[in-house]
């Protein structure tokens, strides 16, 4: 279960033909029903029917009351929710005593049988099995009177293990006027509660505020919380002056609530979580786990598994607050986004709080079922500390220790070291004179890292076709691995290419010895055109670096994909592309016929360009699927997706990721081509 629970409302407003009409009775009850069906605030669902969420009427008997609150005392019964519930009218209490009576149309002082028992009413309500807990909200006279005591909830078929939050309007002995409570509580439910945290709750807070704001009338509260296995707080509505996005005192993001949730959910029937989830609530909850006692149990494995996330989630607090401390200079959302993307977890694991979301991820998604306890965190602490400085910090090492996982985090900066080193070492194979056809040479370049300029050579091609190109291709790589220094390997090729060759072209498909290029390199095809020194490259390369920034801040997936429709009006097209629409990333739902064409006229716009192979089988809706599941992996997870294609392993898919297309401009790529859109190249070859 995702999101927030159900929650049910009802808002009675009833007219008294002996106590004379309240002219403000029916604008007080919509604008309280509008405020608790707010999704924003009160989150209740509306009800239509006869005994619908939001009852207004001059002509209501005391059964009508009976069975609206029945009604929907079954429905919160049945979604295990809260049931707010808030009557708005006369009422009186008889003599002698402090019992509230809520009248209807035929209602008189005289009579308590041609009124409600509100007391009663509210008792049977929150003592009804399922229902997760009743807010009463009464705007009457003598309003203090709803409150049930403490005898009367105990009493009843759940032995007092219920919960319940009455709000009143005037005390035993008080008249209250002109619905003020009401529009003293929809004004400050729409403005938001000063010194409250993100939920408004019937308690102090609240009843203080309102009290100054309803003069000649005494706004009370009662609280009765007897249900020792409910988990969730009765809150009223969201308060909107709540900006916090990781409050101190709340230490839980959406991952972690989801996960806590649904554990508590399967431990415990029709038991739920509080919506204020600090970590003293996570260290009782642990601890309960260990000690408390085990009746209404479903399983004591779900125990185990409470107790495990609750500690989890303890974890990644503690744990924030040491990245905190450690790397309080360096520590950027976009910093954590790339350490996320390191360790391969998908864009959306960063949340709105990286920080938070990306532990609660670590230890709750990217676990290994049989690896050490804390195996996801220490990898991620590792890909933390190598994005700020690839050195060592003494006390993440320690952090490591206690938690024994230090031969995990040190595999991981091995890891990750290992793996910069080897991006870091590139051929780039340039096919940039092919204008028409195949070119009759390609350019190679070798990259050994940012401090070193590269080395450059030319191969001619025996013919100007398909064959003689990847003998070209073979005698760069060999010119490479020559002038590579032991140990290092040649594991990544860049093929620049122009549009019509990478419209109708499969580099990583071309025989290069005795393997295909894609089989022992991993091959990302590039757009030549950013290559052309005779092209103004400087402002599609910088306006593709701003684009890709803000991909890499981006917690969804950036792509943009385009139609039939939009392909097929291609002036119209080219002026969107003009007006800067389509600046990131581009996908093609299909393959068109005229690839080369779009190709040429998105490449110098759009940093990367994705789209299905004209053999793909087709399939509405997968190309983008199958990019939204991978797109953390790319552009590297092309090669094995290629290699698993090759085999046959994904015979049966009607797409994967091995008949998808791309062509990929990242930072690598445009640092390489910045010499080149300062129109140097003459320069830079004399000095390599």
């Amino acid at each position: 279960m995702t999101g927030r629970l159900a929650r049910h409302v009802l808002v009675i407003g009833a007219q008294c033909r002996a106590m004379g009409a309240l002219t403000r009775l029916e604008q007080a009850a919509r604008e309280l029903h509008d405020v608790l069906t707010d999704p924003a605030l009160g989150g209740c669902r509306a009800r239509a029917g006869e005994y619908s969420s939001l009852l207004v009427d001059r002509e209501l008997k005391p059964a009508d009351v009976r069975r609206a609150v029945e009604l929907a005392v079954q429905q919160a019964k049945a979604d295990s929710a809260v049931l707010v519930v808030a009557l708005l009218g006369h009422g009186f209490t008889p003599p002698q005593q402090t019992e509230l009576y809520f009248m209807v149309s035929d209602s008189t002082t005289e009579s308590v049988l041609s009124a409600v028992d509100v007391r009663q009413l509210l008792a049977a309500a929150a003592d009804e099995a399922g229902v997760d807990g009743v807010i009463a909200l009464v705007d009457t006279c003598h309003a203090l009177g709803a409150a049930p005591d403490a005898g009367q909830v105990a009493g009843g078929i759940r032995a007092g293990r219920t919960r319940l939050s009455v709000l009143t309007a005037a005390a035993a002995d008080q008249p209250a006027r002109d619905m003020r409570l009401t529009f003293a509580l929809v004004e400050v439910l729409r403005e938001g509660l000063a010194g409250a945290g993100s939920e408004v709750f019937v308690g102090r807070t609240l009843t203080e505020e309102l009290r100054g704001r309803v003069s000649g009338q005494t706004v009370g509260w009662m609280e009765y919380d007897n249900d020792p296995f409910a988990l969730e707080s009765l809150w009223l509505a969201r308060n909107r002056r709540y900006h916090g996005q990781w409050a101190a005192d709340e230490v839980v993001g959406p991952l972690g609530r989801q996960e806590l949730r649904q554990a508590v959910e399967m431990w415990r029937v029709q038991r739920h979580l509080p919506e204020r989830l600090t970590r003293t609530a996570l260290t009782e909850l642990h601890d309960f786990t260990l000690t408390g006692p085990v009746e209404d149990e479903t399983s004591a494995d779900w125990r185990i598994r409470v107790g495990d996330v609750a500690g989890a989630l303890v974890e990644c607090a503690q744990t924030g607050e040491l990245l905190s401390s450690v790397f309080a200079t360096e520590l950027t959302s976009d910093l954590l986004r790339a350490a996320g993307r390191l360790v391969d977890f998908p864009p959306e694991a960063a949340g709105a709080v990286p920080l938070r979301d990306l532990l609660e991820y670590a230890a709750l998604r990217a676990q290994p079922v049989n690896g050490a306890r804390w195996q996801g965190l220490a990898r991620l602490m590792a890909a933390v500390e190598h994005q700020v400085s690839g050195g060592e910090d003494a006390q993440m090492r320690e952090w490591a220790k206690q938690h024994g996982v230090i031969t995990e985090f040190n595999d991981a900066l091995a890891e990750f070291s290992q793996s910069r080193q080897q991006q870091e070492v590139r051929l780039v194979v340039s096919l940039a004179g092919a204008w028409a056809d195949w070119p009759e040479e390609v350019d190679a370049w070798l990259l050994l890292g940012q401090s070193a300029l590269p080395a450059r050579e030319r191969f001619g091609c025996e013919s100007a076709d398909r064959i003689g190109v990847g003998k070209a291709i073979k005698a760069a790589l060999d010119w490479a691995r020559s002038r590579l220094p032991a140990p290092e390997l040649l594991m990544y090729v860049d093929v620049a290419a122009p549009a019509h060759l990478l419209a109708q072209w499969q580099p990583e498909e071309e025989k290069v010895g005795h393997y295909l290029l894609g089989v022992n390199h991993v091959v990302v095809a590039r757009w030549s055109g950013r290559l052309d020194p005779s092209e103004d490259n400087a402002e599609i390369n910088n306006t593709a670096r701003k684009a890709l920034n803000a991909m890499a801040s981006c917690g969804k997936v950036p792509v943009e994909w385009v139609g039939p429709a939009v392909l097929g009006d291609q002036p119209g097209l080219e002026h969107a592309l003009m007006a800067g629409q389509y600046a990131a990333a581009v996908g093609l739902d299909h393959h068109p016929q005229d690839l080369h064409e779009i190709l040429g006229l998105l490449l110098p716009y759009a940093p990367i360009i994705l789209w299905p192979r004209a053999d793909a089988r087709p399939a509405n809706g997968q190309v983008q699927t199958v990019v939204q599941q991978n797109w953390h992996h790319l552009p590297n997870g092309f090669a094995k997706a290629y290699r698993s294609r090759w085999k046959g392993s994904h015979a049966d898919c009607p797409v994967c990721l091995g008949d998808i297309r791309a062509v990929w401009h990242d930072e690598a790529w445009l640092n390489f081509c910045r010499p080149f859109e300062n129109r140097i190249v003459a320069a830079l070859e004399e000095e390599l």
